[in-house]
């Protein structure tokens, strides 16, 4: 199934809840938003499971490196390596 991204607010949700589950369970994906806060998603079991593959899969991929003793980030670096991704995250999310 091709089920696209459904928004709704969390009030929705609340009142819904036994609706948005059983289009959960059907498939579709729920975005949850809320005010003043990142949103969420719902999604069905199977697409959860391909996510988390993916994360192990990367982290297989990308072992931890070791790092100095005493070593500290660099905060306007990570500052802006956020900011990248973030921006990044919203443009997909919002595609």
């Amino acid at each position: 199934m091709n089920a696209q991204i459904i928004e709704v607010k969390l009030e929705e949700i609340e009142n819904n809840f036994d609706f948005c589950l059983t289009l959960v369970e059907r498939g579709h994906t729920i975005k949850i938003t809320q005010e003043g806060k990142p949103a969420v998603l719902m999604v069905p079991v199977p697409e959860y499971q391909r996510a988390v593959d993916v994360i192990e899969t990367a982290k297989e991929a990308n072992p931890q490196l070791p790092m100095p003793e005493g070593w500290q980030p660099d905060p306007a670096g990570v500052k802006q390596y956020v900011n990248e991704e973030l921006s990044a995250m919203q443009k997909e999310l919002n595609s």
